[in-house]
């Protein structure tokens, strides 16, 4: 029986994130680069990218894992993140698109909360998009080794729908 043409589907918001965040890949790095979280940047740092995408989907406020919530506003710094988003094993985090990868380095990073020191958007399969550093603004490709915690923004994946509209 095919489908009514009064019937569509309305994705989650994680298939929305991905779309979007191909859109920014070319823009160049800039740490620290800040804006309205509803402003569409020049320049990106990591956290500012995943703030500013999580806002352009709809995602309002951020559950973690205690239940305690953020509003998106509040939600940047890739420590910030990660310790506010409900996190997840690395190995989920590479296999589920929209879900974060974080560089935890306690060494690298000893100032900075959680030692965290970059965030980026998983694309399933082993690919990421990350503003990675001015050498390189925002790119596409694959997980690299560093990558080391996993988290997932529950707001994200919210079930896809079918509407019928009333006649």
């Amino acid at each position: 029986m095919p489908i009514p043409l009064s019937c569509y589907w309305e994705p989650s918001k994680a298939a929305h994130l991905m779309a979007l965040a191909h859109k920014e890949v070319g823009k160049p790095y800039l740490l620290g680069s800040e804006g309205p979280v509803d402003l569409m940047l020049a320049t990106w740092d990591c956290s500012e990218l995943v703030q500013h995408l999580l806002a352009c989907v709809g995602v309002r406020q951020v559950t973690a894992d205690d239940g305690t919530m953020t509003p998106i506003e509040r939600f940047d710094g890739a420590g910030f993140q990660w310790a506010h988003c409900h996190q997840i094993s690395l190995e989920d985090a590479i296999d589920t698109p929209g879900a974060l990868l974080f560089i935890r380095n306690g060494q690298t990073y000893p100032d900075k909360p959680h030692h965290i020191g970059h965030v980026a958007i998983s694309l399933g399969n082993g690919m990421v998009v990350e503003a990675r550093g001015r050498a390189y603004g925002v790119v596409m490709g694959l997980v690299r080794a560093s990558f080391n915690r996993g988290g997932k923004v529950r707001e994200l994946y919210t079930p896809a729908l079918v509407r019928i509209p009333e006649a």
